[in-house]
C-alpha cells in the first residue's frame, strides 16, 4: 500500500487527482457563490479610459496610452493562496515579460522585457523597476529586487517596450508596482505558511485612517533551505506609508520600505550532465568558499502634490542605504551604497495640449572593497578599494493632444551621466561622461471599446559601475572603452474590452534595434563576469493576451509571446541572444464554487540558447501549478480562509534559468521538484 509520501511523489497519481478536481469543479456551477464573483471580476471590469498608468508618471489613461502596457490586479482569492515567494509568479501571464526564479536569492530573479535586460549576470539590468512610487533602479542602472516581497504586491503594471521618455537610463521596459490594498480589504490580515524544503513565511499588513492620516504597513519574515544545496536564504521585509492632506489642494505621502537578508547561500551554476543527474547539488567550489550574499536596505521617500489653478505640481525625493557582503569564489565583495534622487513635474491643464515638463537627479555612491575569502569571511589581502560615483541629470517633456477619437503623444528627454572612481590601491582617479538624447512619437485611435496604436521610443543603457569595473585583462579604475547601449522600438497594435463578454484582449507587433552591445563573458573559472560592446541585435516578434470570463464560476487568463532576438553584427552575427526564450506562453484558470476556490497555473517555456556561439541549449519544459483555498470560516469581524499550493504538480525536471557565457559550461541553473506548502490567512475586518 502507498503512503501518502509515496502518492505525493507520484506523477501519475497526481496527473489523476488533478484531472479528477477540475472537472468536479466545472460541472458544480451551482455552488458559486455571488461574493467570489463580485471579487474575481474586478480583475476584469476595468474603465480603460479612466484607469490612470501609473508607470509613466503622467496623466494618461490606459484608454489613451500610444503604447503597449499590461496591468494585474490581485484578487482576495490570489492574495490567500498564491505564495509569490518570488516574482514570476505574478507575471507568467503578462505578455513581453519573463522573470525565471533561479532558485538562489544570491542573484534574485532574472528579468528580461523583449529581450532587454538578457545579460544580467545579477539583480536586473536595462528595465525600470518602481515601487510604491520609490524607483528600486540606481542611478547607473542596476535593480536589486530582493527589496520586493511579490507577496505584498496589490497590483502592477507594465511599460512592455524602451521608455527612457519616462524614465531615463535603464529603461528597455517598466515595471510598476504597488502594495496598498483597496479601501474594502481587511483593515489587517496575517498569513503563515510551511513547506518543503523547511519553508516557513509570515506576514501581516494594516490600513487604516488615523485622524486624518492614511496608513499603510505591512511586514514579513521568510527562511527557507532551498530545493538544492548550499541555496539557504532569510528575509525581513517591510514598508511603511502615511499620506495626508496639507490643505484642500495638497497632499503629501511619506513612505520606508526595509529589506534584510542575514543569509542567501549561493550554490552555483551546474554543467548540462550535473544539472540533470544530480539537480540539487551546489557547484563544490562554491559550496567550499561559502559563497553567497547577506545585505541590509533601507529606503526612504517623501511625495508632495498640490493642485493649482493652472496645473498640477508632482515634486518627490527619495533615498537609499545599503550595506553588502558578498563572499564569492574569487573573494568577498563589500559594498556600502548610498544613492538618492529628486524628481519634479508640472502638467499644465488650461492649455489647448495637455503639457508636463520637468527634471530629474539621481546620484549614487558607492565604497567597495574586494579582500580574499578565507572560509567564507574577507581576509587581509585587500585587491579592490575604492568608491564609485554616478551622477545623473535630466530634463524632459510631454505632449499630448485629443482629438475627438485620436490623441498623439510626443516627448524628448535629455539625460546627462557622469561616472567617477577614486582608486586608494592605485592612487588613481577615472571618469566617463556622456549624453544621451531620447524621443518618443505615438497614436491613438479609438472606435468604440477598441484601441489601435502604434509608437517609436528609444532607450539608452549606460553600463553600471560594476560593468565598468569588471574590465578585461585587469587593472583598476573604470574599462575606457565600454559605452553606453542604445536602442530604438517600433510597435503597433490593438486592445480592446468587450464587457458583456467580460473579454479583454491584447495584440502587439514590435521590432527593437539595439547598437553598442554590451556583451558579458568570463575569463576564467568561478571569475568576475566581464564587460565589452560587441555588435547589435534586432528584436522582433507578437505578444498576444486575453483575459475572459466566460461563466460566473470560471476566468481565464492566457498569454503567448513570440521574439526572435538575434545578433546582427561581430563575432556572434545571425546567432540568437541567450537567455532568451522565443516561445512562452502562461495561462491561469481559476473556479469558484461556494466559499472555494480552486486555480491551476500554467506555463511553457520553448528552448534558448545558454551561450553566444549558440552552442549550448537550455531544453524547453513547462510547469504546472495548482492551489485551493476555503474561506467559508467567517464571524462578525473576522474571517480564516486556509490555503494549500503544489508547485510543479508533475515533477518535471528542468533548468529554470541559465548563466549567461559561464566559463567551463556551467550554465545551467535547475528549478525545483514538486513541492507544497500548507498554511492559512486571517482577516480582521
Amino acid at each position: 500500500m502507498k503512503t501518502l509520501y509515496d502518492l505525493f511523489n507520484d506523477t501519475y497519481y497526481f496527473k489523476k487527482v488533478f484531472t479528477f478536481l477540475i472537472l468536479l469543479t466545472a460541472f458544480t456551477p451551482q455552488l458559486y457563490s455571488q461574493t467570489a464573483q463580485t471579487e474575481e471580476s474586478d480583475t476584469l471590469r476595468v474603465k480603460l479610459d479612466e484607469v490612470r498608468v501609473q508607470a509613466t508618471r503622467s496623466s494618461i489613461t490606459i484608454g489613451q496610452a500610444p503604447l503597449s502596457i499590461s496591468y494585474l490586479n490581485r484578487s482576495e482569492a490570489d492574495l490567500t493562496a498564491r505564495p509569490a515567494a518570488t516574482l514570476n509568479e505574478l507575471t507568467f501571464t503578462l505578455p513581453g515579460v519573463w522573470i525565471s526564479n533561479r532558485e538562489n536569492h544570491a542573484l534574485g530573479e532574472r528579468m528580461n522585457i523583449r529581450g532587454m535586460g538578457w545579460r544580467s549576470p545579477f539583480g536586473v539590468r536595462g528595465i525600470t523597476v518602481v515601487l510604491d512610487d520609490i524607483p528600486l533602479t540606481v542611478a547607473d542602472g542596476q535593480t536589486i529586487m530582493n527589496l520586493v516581497d511579490p507577496a505584498m504586491v496589490q497590483s502592477l503594471e507594465l511599460l512592455r517596450g524602451p521608455s527612457a521618455t519616462f524614465s531615463g537610463n535603464s529603461s528597455g521596459g517598466v515595471l510598476y508596482m504597488r502594495t496598498t490594498p483597496p479601501a474594502n480589504s481587511p483593515a489587517i490580515s496575517y498569513r503563515t505558511y510551511a513547506g518543503s524544503y523547511e519553508t516557513m513565511k509570515h506576514e501581516l499588513r494594516w490600513h487604516d485612517i488615523v485622524n486624518g492620516v492614511r496608513i499603510n504597513a505591512y511586514g514579513s519574515y521568510s527562511q527557507s533551505d532551498g530545493f538544492r544545496d548550499h541555496s539557504a536564504s532569510q528575509y525581513f521585509r517591510g514598508g511603511f506609508s502615511a499620506g495626508f492632506d496639507l490643505s484642500a489642494n495638497s497632499t503629501f505621502e511619506a513612505r520606508l520600505i526595509y529589506s534584510g537578508m542575514p543569509k542567501a547561500q549561493h550554490p552555483g551554476s551546474l554543467s548540462a550532465e550535473d544539472a540533470a543527474n544530480s539537480p540539487s547539488m551546489a557547484w563544490p567550489s562554491f559550496e567550499n568558499s561559502d559563497a553567497g550574499k547577506d545585505f541590509q536596505q533601507v529606503m526612504l521617500s517623501g511625495n508632495y502634490v498640490h493642485q493649482l489653478e493652472s496645473g498640477l505640481l508632482n515634486v518627490s525625493a527619495h533615498s537609499t542605504y545599503r550595506d553588502l557582503n558578498n563572499p564569492l569564489f574569487f573573494g568577498v565583495i563589500i559594498v556600502d551604497r548610498l544613492a538618492g534622487g529628486s524628481r519634479a513635474s508640472y502638467d499644465f491643464e488650461n492649455l489647448p495640449v495637455n503639457l508636463q515638463i520637468g527634471g530629474e537627479v539621481k546620484w549614487q555612491r558607492d565604497e567597495r572593497e574586494q579582500r580574499n575569502n578565507v572560509d567564507g569571511e574577507p581576509g587581509n589581502q585587500l585587491s579592490t578599494d575604492q568608491i564609485d560615483y554616478v551622477n545623473n541629470q535630466a530634463l524632459f517633456f510631454q505632449i499630448s493632444k485629443n482629438l475627438d477619437n485620436l490623441t498623439v503623444s510626443t516627448g524628448l528627454r535629455a539625460d546627462r551621466m557622469q561616472f567617477r572612481v577614486d582608486d586608494f590601491i592605485e592612487n588613481d582617479n577615472s571618469d566617463r561622461s556622456f549624453y544621451s538624447l531620447n524621443p518618443s512619437f505615438g497614436i491613438n485611435y479609438r472606435f468604440g471599446s477598441t484601441r489601435l496604436f502604434a509608437n517609436m521610443s528609444t532607450t539608452f543603457e549606460a553600463p553600471t559601475t560594476t560593468e565598468f569595473k569588471n574590465r578585461p585583462g585587469g587593472g583598476t579604475g573604470f574599462n575606457p572603452d565600454l559605452k553606453p547601449e542604445k536602442t530604438v522600438g517600433f510597435e503597433t497594435g490593438i486592445r480592446g474590452f468587450l464587457e458583456t463578454m467580460q473579454f479583454e484582449y491584447d495584440l502587439t507587433l514590435f521590432n527593437l534595434n539595439v547598437t553598442d552591445l554590451i556583451i558579458p563573458f568570463e575569463e576564467f573559472d568561478g571569475g568576475p563576469t566581464l564587460f565589452r560592446n560587441e555588435g547589435k541585435t534586432r528584436h522582433y516578434g507578437l505578444e498576444t493576451h486575453i483575459r475572459v470570463q466566460p461563466m460566473d464560476y470560471l476566468s481565464l487568463d492566457l498569454m503567448y509571446t513570440w521574439v526572435n532576438a538575434s545578433f546582427n553584427e561581430g563575432d556572434f552575427e545571425n546567432n540568437l541572444v541567450p537567455g532568451v526564450s522565443p516561445h512562452r506562453s502562461g495561462a491561469m484558470i481559476s473556479f469558484y464554487t461556494g466559499n472555494h476556490t480552486l486555480s491551476g497555473d500554467f506555463e511553457w517555456i520553448g528552448e534558448y540558447f545558454a551561450d553566444s556561439n549558440n552552442t549550448a541549449v537550455n531544453s524547453s519544459y513547462s510547469i504546472v501549478n495548482t492551489r485551493y483555498s476555503y474561506s467559508g470560516i467567517t464571524f462578525d469581524t473576522w474571517g480564516i480562509s486556509p490555503f494549500v499550493s503544489v508547485e510543479n504538480i508533475f515533477n518535471t525536471r528542468y533548468n529554470t534559468s541559465v548563466s549567461i557565457n559561464a566559463f567551463g559550461g556551467r550554465y545551467y541553473e535547475p528549478g525545483a521538484d514538486r513541492h507544497f506548502l500548507i498554511g492559512f490567512r486571517l482577516n480582521l475586518f
